[in-house]
Protein backbone atom coordinates (compact mmCIF):
# COMPACT_ATOMS: atom_id res chain seq x y z
CA UNK A 1 0.00 0.00 0.00
CA UNK A 2 1.30 3.16 -0.73
CA UNK A 3 0.90 5.52 2.05
CA UNK A 4 1.80 8.84 -0.28
CA UNK A 5 4.55 9.84 2.49
CA UNK A 6 7.18 10.85 -0.08
CA UNK A 7 8.65 13.61 0.23
CA UNK A 8 6.35 15.13 3.38
CA UNK A 9 7.46 17.31 5.90
CA UNK A 10 7.64 15.93 9.40
CA UNK A 11 8.07 17.24 12.81
CA UNK A 12 8.37 14.65 15.72
CA UNK A 13 8.79 15.92 18.86
CA UNK A 14 10.95 13.67 21.80
CA UNK A 15 12.12 11.79 18.72
CA UNK A 16 16.02 10.66 20.14
CA UNK A 17 14.57 7.47 21.37
CA UNK A 18 11.81 5.57 22.40
CA UNK A 19 8.85 6.07 20.92
CA UNK A 20 9.44 9.30 19.16
CA UNK A 21 12.67 7.54 17.78
CA UNK A 22 10.35 4.75 16.34
CA UNK A 23 7.67 7.45 14.79
CA UNK A 24 10.30 9.32 12.80
CA UNK A 25 12.23 5.76 11.46
CA UNK A 26 8.60 5.21 10.25
CA UNK A 27 8.17 8.37 8.35
CA UNK A 28 11.37 8.27 7.23
CA UNK A 29 11.22 4.81 6.23
CA UNK A 30 7.97 5.93 3.91
CA UNK A 31 10.19 8.66 2.28
CA UNK A 32 9.04 11.17 4.50
CA UNK A 33 11.59 14.57 5.47
CA UNK A 34 12.08 14.43 9.41
CA UNK A 35 13.21 16.74 11.81
CA UNK A 36 13.85 15.01 14.76
CA UNK A 37 14.25 16.97 18.73
CA UNK A 38 15.71 16.25 21.67
CA UNK A 39 16.59 18.87 24.38
CA UNK A 40 20.52 17.10 24.06
CA UNK A 41 22.47 18.39 21.00
CA UNK A 42 24.39 15.15 21.14
CA UNK A 43 21.87 12.94 21.19
CA UNK A 44 19.78 14.88 18.35
CA UNK A 45 22.39 14.71 16.15
CA UNK A 46 22.97 10.78 16.43
CA UNK A 47 19.44 10.25 15.97
CA UNK A 48 19.52 12.06 12.85
CA UNK A 49 22.20 10.39 11.29
CA UNK A 50 21.67 6.54 12.95
CA UNK A 51 17.78 7.30 10.84
CA UNK A 52 18.95 9.71 7.66
CA UNK A 53 16.59 12.28 9.49
CA UNK A 54 16.81 15.85 6.72
CA UNK A 55 17.64 18.06 11.06
CA UNK A 56 18.56 17.62 13.88
CA UNK A 57 16.62 20.18 16.09
CA UNK A 58 17.19 20.95 20.03
CA UNK A 59 14.60 22.40 22.39
CA UNK A 60 13.65 22.26 26.07
CA UNK A 61 10.09 22.00 25.93
CA UNK A 62 9.59 22.69 29.20
CA UNK A 63 10.87 26.60 28.59
CA UNK A 64 7.95 29.20 27.37
CA UNK A 65 9.16 30.19 23.67
CA UNK A 66 10.77 27.50 22.51
CA UNK A 67 8.57 25.41 21.06
CA UNK A 68 6.88 28.26 19.26
CA UNK A 69 10.67 28.42 18.55
CA UNK A 70 11.17 24.67 17.30
CA UNK A 71 8.11 24.95 15.07
CA UNK A 72 10.16 28.05 12.93
CA UNK A 73 13.44 25.80 13.20
CA UNK A 74 11.89 22.66 11.39
CA UNK A 75 9.70 24.78 8.98
CA UNK A 76 13.24 26.93 7.51
CA UNK A 77 14.85 23.21 7.98
CA UNK A 78 12.08 21.51 5.98
CA UNK A 79 10.51 24.27 3.99
CA UNK A 80 7.43 24.00 5.70
CA UNK A 81 5.43 21.24 7.52
CA UNK A 82 2.71 18.62 6.82
CA UNK A 83 3.12 16.57 9.89
CA UNK A 84 3.85 17.16 13.22
CA UNK A 85 3.88 14.78 15.83
CA UNK A 86 3.31 15.88 19.45
CA UNK A 87 5.18 14.12 21.91
CA UNK A 88 6.57 15.45 25.12
CA UNK A 89 7.77 14.21 28.76
CA UNK A 90 5.55 13.39 31.59
CA UNK A 91 5.16 14.44 35.16
CA UNK A 92 5.54 13.40 39.06
CA UNK A 93 4.78 9.69 39.37
CA UNK A 94 2.22 9.16 42.25
CA UNK A 95 -1.54 10.03 42.90
CA UNK A 96 -2.94 13.68 43.76
CA UNK A 97 -2.05 13.48 47.24
CA UNK A 98 1.24 12.77 46.91
CA UNK A 99 2.12 14.88 44.54
CA UNK A 100 2.02 18.49 45.92
CA UNK A 101 4.39 20.73 44.22
CA UNK A 102 4.13 19.19 41.31
CA UNK A 103 1.84 20.67 39.54
CA UNK A 104 3.29 23.37 37.25
CA UNK A 105 6.30 21.11 36.62
CA UNK A 106 3.86 18.71 35.23
CA UNK A 107 1.79 21.41 33.45
CA UNK A 108 5.02 22.78 31.67
CA UNK A 109 6.08 19.40 30.24
CA UNK A 110 2.82 18.08 29.26
CA UNK A 111 0.13 20.93 28.56
CA UNK A 112 1.94 24.11 27.43
CA UNK A 113 4.44 22.91 25.06
CA UNK A 114 1.96 21.06 23.17
CA UNK A 115 -0.93 24.04 22.96
CA UNK A 116 2.80 26.44 21.95
CA UNK A 117 3.05 23.85 19.47
CA UNK A 118 -0.06 23.50 18.22
CA UNK A 119 -1.23 27.01 17.86
CA UNK A 120 2.69 27.39 16.24
CA UNK A 121 2.32 24.66 13.54
CA UNK A 122 -1.48 25.22 12.63
CA UNK A 123 -0.85 28.01 9.93
CA UNK A 124 1.86 25.79 8.19
CA UNK A 125 0.06 22.52 8.42
CA UNK A 126 -3.29 24.34 7.11
CA UNK A 127 -1.06 26.00 4.20
CA UNK A 128 0.15 22.40 3.50
CA UNK A 129 -3.57 21.57 2.78
CA UNK A 130 -3.12 18.14 3.92
CA UNK A 131 -1.61 18.81 7.65
CA UNK A 132 -1.65 16.35 10.26
CA UNK A 133 -1.72 16.98 13.97
CA UNK A 134 -0.97 13.80 15.96
CA UNK A 135 -0.26 13.84 19.79
CA UNK A 136 0.83 10.80 21.71
CA UNK A 137 -0.72 10.76 24.92
CA UNK A 138 -1.32 7.96 27.46
CA UNK A 139 -3.69 5.20 28.90
CA UNK A 140 -4.65 7.64 31.68
CA UNK A 141 -6.52 9.95 29.50
CA UNK A 142 -9.48 7.11 29.30
CA UNK A 143 -8.74 5.29 32.15
CA UNK A 144 -7.90 6.47 35.78
CA UNK A 145 -4.35 5.68 36.39
CA UNK A 146 -3.54 6.34 40.46
CA UNK A 147 -0.21 6.35 39.91
CA UNK A 148 0.24 8.99 37.19
CA UNK A 149 -2.41 11.38 38.51
CA UNK A 150 -0.94 14.63 36.84
CA UNK A 151 -0.36 12.52 33.87
CA UNK A 152 -3.89 12.08 33.89
CA UNK A 153 -5.21 15.92 34.43
CA UNK A 154 -2.71 17.52 31.75
CA UNK A 155 -2.77 14.74 28.97
CA UNK A 156 -6.37 14.63 29.47
CA UNK A 157 -6.09 18.55 28.51
CA UNK A 158 -4.20 17.91 25.64
CA UNK A 159 -7.06 15.27 24.51
CA UNK A 160 -9.78 17.65 25.15
CA UNK A 161 -7.35 20.42 23.01
CA UNK A 162 -6.99 17.68 20.15
CA UNK A 163 -10.92 17.41 19.82
CA UNK A 164 -11.13 20.99 19.88
CA UNK A 165 -8.58 21.45 17.24
CA UNK A 166 -10.02 18.81 15.09
CA UNK A 167 -12.97 21.08 14.35
CA UNK A 168 -10.98 24.29 14.34
CA UNK A 169 -8.37 23.18 11.72
CA UNK A 170 -10.63 21.01 9.47
CA UNK A 171 -10.71 20.40 6.32
CA UNK A 172 -7.40 21.13 5.91
CA UNK A 173 -5.80 19.43 8.99
CA UNK A 174 -6.81 16.07 10.70
CA UNK A 175 -6.16 15.77 14.23
CA UNK A 176 -5.66 12.94 16.37
CA UNK A 177 -4.77 11.11 19.57
CA UNK A 178 -2.97 7.97 20.17
CA UNK A 179 -3.61 6.67 23.72
CA UNK A 180 -0.24 4.76 24.07
CA UNK A 181 -0.10 1.58 26.87
CA UNK A 182 3.04 -0.16 27.95
CA UNK A 183 6.27 -0.25 25.61
CA UNK A 184 9.73 -1.63 25.95
CA UNK A 185 11.32 1.56 25.59
CA UNK A 186 13.68 3.47 28.26
CA UNK A 187 11.00 5.81 29.44
CA UNK A 188 8.94 2.90 30.79
CA UNK A 189 12.17 1.27 32.50
CA UNK A 190 12.46 4.50 33.87
CA UNK A 191 9.06 4.68 35.30
CA UNK A 192 8.68 0.83 36.78
CA UNK A 193 12.38 1.60 38.63
CA UNK A 194 10.40 4.96 39.88
CA UNK A 195 7.79 2.72 41.18
CA UNK A 196 9.85 -0.20 42.27
CA UNK A 197 11.89 2.14 44.73
CA UNK A 198 8.47 3.97 46.09
CA UNK A 199 6.81 0.38 46.83
CA UNK A 200 9.96 -1.55 47.51
CA UNK A 201 9.80 -4.23 45.18
CA UNK A 202 12.04 -5.43 42.20
CA UNK A 203 11.51 -4.00 38.99
CA UNK A 204 10.91 -7.68 37.48
CA UNK A 205 8.10 -7.49 39.78
CA UNK A 206 6.55 -4.32 38.73
CA UNK A 207 7.05 -5.80 34.80
CA UNK A 208 5.45 -9.12 35.89
CA UNK A 209 2.55 -6.76 37.02
CA UNK A 210 2.33 -4.65 33.92
CA UNK A 211 2.65 -7.91 31.69
CA UNK A 212 -0.33 -9.39 33.33
CA UNK A 213 -2.41 -6.24 33.28
CA UNK A 214 -2.12 -6.75 28.99
CA UNK A 215 -4.61 -9.19 27.42
CA UNK A 216 -1.90 -10.04 24.96
CA UNK A 217 0.78 -10.74 27.61
CA UNK A 218 3.82 -8.73 26.88
CA UNK A 219 4.37 -4.94 26.30
CA UNK A 220 4.81 -3.66 23.26
CA UNK A 221 7.58 -2.68 20.96
CA UNK A 222 7.99 0.79 19.78
CA UNK A 223 7.40 -0.26 16.34
CA UNK A 224 4.05 -0.88 16.64
CA UNK A 225 2.94 1.79 17.73
CA UNK A 226 4.81 3.88 14.89
CA UNK A 227 3.05 1.65 12.16
CA UNK A 228 -0.04 3.18 13.80
CA UNK A 229 0.94 7.15 13.68
CA UNK A 230 2.31 6.26 10.21
CA UNK A 231 -0.80 5.26 9.14
CA UNK A 232 -2.59 8.30 10.56
CA UNK A 233 0.04 10.62 9.52
CA UNK A 234 -0.22 9.36 5.61
CA UNK A 235 -2.63 10.05 2.81
CA UNK A 236 -4.83 7.24 3.42
CA UNK A 237 -6.09 8.51 6.50
CA UNK A 238 -7.61 11.38 4.86
CA UNK A 239 -10.86 10.84 6.68
CA UNK A 240 -9.72 10.27 9.88
CA UNK A 241 -9.95 13.23 12.74
CA UNK A 242 -11.07 14.07 15.54
CA UNK A 243 -10.28 10.61 16.88
CA UNK A 244 -8.58 8.44 20.05
CA UNK A 245 -6.97 5.45 19.21
CA UNK A 246 -5.66 3.15 22.12
CA UNK A 247 -2.82 1.13 21.21
CA UNK A 248 -2.26 -0.68 24.42
CA UNK A 249 -2.53 -4.73 23.60
CA UNK A 250 -6.14 -4.52 25.04
CA UNK A 251 -5.46 -3.22 28.40
CA UNK A 252 -7.52 -0.57 28.85
CA UNK A 253 -10.88 -1.88 30.14
CA UNK A 254 -13.64 -0.40 28.14
CA UNK A 255 -15.09 0.67 25.22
Amino acid sequence: MDLALHGRRALVLGSSSGLGRAVAAGLIAEGARVAVVSRSAERSQEAATAMGAQAALVADLTVAGQSAALVAAAVEALGGLDIVVVNTGGGKPGPIMATDGADDAAYAAMLRPVLEISRAAAPHLTESGEGRLIYLTARSVVEATPDLALSSVFRSGVTAAARSLALELAPAVTVNVIVTGQFATPALDRFEQSLAQHEGISTDEVRRRHVAAIPMGRVGLAEELADVVVFLASGRASFVTGTVVRVDGGAVRGF
